[in-house]
């Protein structure tokens, strides 16, 4: 089962990969490699939101 303190360090290391990852194309945010990161970030930030939204601990 996932929690948030695994959801959390999940979305950090996303967000380095994003960071790294659009540096390395030029911040080119059209590039598959960023599109893909920042959709992966943006399910496990909306699963978070979702969660708090209903009041849940455990994700």
């Amino acid at each position: 089962m996932l929690t948030q303190a695994n959801v959390d360090e999940e979305i950090l290391m996303l967000k380095e990969q994003l960071e790294q990852t659009a540096a390395k194309h030029n911040f080119n945010f059209q590039h598959p490699d960023v599109i893909s990161l920042s959709q992966q970030l943006d399910k496990l930030i909306t699963l978070v939101m979702r969660n708090k939204w209903h009041g849940q601990v455990n994700i």
